[in-house]
């Protein structure tokens, strides 16, 4: 062997040694990272065991016999949408929502009582739109608009605040069926910087989820979530058949648009929906409504024959609303009741005051 090939040969053994050192090194790493992963996973999991055994949630009460009205069955829809939990204004914060929601359910309950008078009403849906938690980094500034962690929001005040308004429900309605819909301010970081799945607004709601579990098994509570269905899909949608009548629940951020309600982009993305749903392109059904949140204002349009509602929020005074859109509304959520034979919406309020 030549003196040059030796110097070759030594130099290949070194860049060998070298890339078996840095394949351990970055073999190590790698484990470490799993283990981080792992116990953040266990920490999480723990988290809300924790949260669960904090929430002091009563019994529910069975709902008590009642003569029931002669007329056709009819079933009631509550909405609850943008309750933003943890925002704080001048005129809202955690305490105000809280109050906002049980008000909401005291007036769902006796409008529903009104109309028993005229027809029997055993059964009631909630739509849960979004937004139930306000987040942390949805904007710039943020932080300075908050009265509470998003831990809090999410896995504890958020929680209870649900939970309690479907127990209510249950205390005056053979049955309960939830459809839960994710919005954008449960996003953590930017859009597509995380995993798809990735919403405060859906652990908010699968650990209210977990806390009625025993509704839930009893048969008396039925609980939908917008859960992802492919890989990539945010599961940002759900189906609710009452009868025959079909809606689709969404948040609303779909529609885009920087001043108010943008009107052309809903009719553009409502009747494009119902078109895919129609040719089978995606597993929607046939849908006959769209029942939406997210800009705060309740509306009700009818684009060839769908019904388009949208819903107020819990909150009040929004200085960037005033500012930058000049419009706000008065605190509100929606109500309605349907004849699930004929599938029509017999009567609703698209504003239930709330303050």
């Amino acid at each position: 062997m030549s003196f040059d090939d030796a110097l070759v040969e030594a130099s290949f053994e070194e860049r060998i040694k070298k890339a078996y050192a840095d394949n351990n090194r970055l073999r190590k790493r790698l484990l470490d990272k799993n283990e981080l992963t792992t116990r953040t996973v266990e920490a999480v999991e723990q988290a809300v065991l924790e949260a669960v055994s904090m929430i002091d949630i009563p019994k529910v009460p069975k709902p008590r016999s009642r003569k029931l009205a002669p007329g056709t069955p009819e079933v009631a829809v509550a909405w609850i949408a943008d309750i933003q939990l943890g925002k704080r204004t001048p005129t809202y914060d955690s305490d105000i929502a809280e109050e906002r929601i049980d008000r909401h359910a005291d007036k769902v309950l006796k409008i529903t009582n009104m109309h028993r008078s005229a027809s029997p009403i055993t059964e009631c849906h909630v739509w849960m739109l979004g937004d139930i938690v306000e987040g942390e980094g949805i904007f710039p500034g943020q932080e300075w608009l908050l009265d509470s962690s998003l831990y809090e929001q999410a896995m504890n005040r958020g929680p209870r605040i649900l939970a309690m308004f479907v127990r209510r429900m249950l205390s005056e309605f053979d049955k309960v069926v939830v459809h839960a819909v994710i919005g954008n301010h449960g996003r953590v970081g930017k859009r597509g910087q995380f995993h798809y799945e990735t919403n405060t607004d859906r652990m908010c709601y699968k650990v209210t989820e977990t806390i009625l579990a025993d509704e839930i098994e009893s048969g008396r509570l039925v609980w939908e979530h917008s859960e992802p269905g492919m890989s990539g899909e945010r599961g940002w949608y759900s189906i609710d058949r009452i009868g025959n009548l079909t809606t689709l629940l969404v948040h609303g951020d779909q529609f885009r648009g920087s001043l108010g309600i943008p009107w052309y982009g809903v009719r553009k993305k409502v009747l494009g929906w119902k078109a895919m749903g129609a040719a089978g392109a995606l597993p929607f059904t046939d849908f006959d409504d769209v029942a939406f949140g997210h800009w705060h204002q309740a509306v009700t349009w009818t684009i060839n024959g769908i019904g388009v509602r949208g819903s107020g929020s819990t909150e009040s005074f929004n200085d960037y609303a005033a500012e930058e859109l000049a419009g706000m509304s008065r605190p509100s959520q929606r109500l309605m009741f349907v004849n699930p034979d004929k599938g029509i919406v017999t009567a609703e309020y698209p504003e239930i005051w709330l303050d």
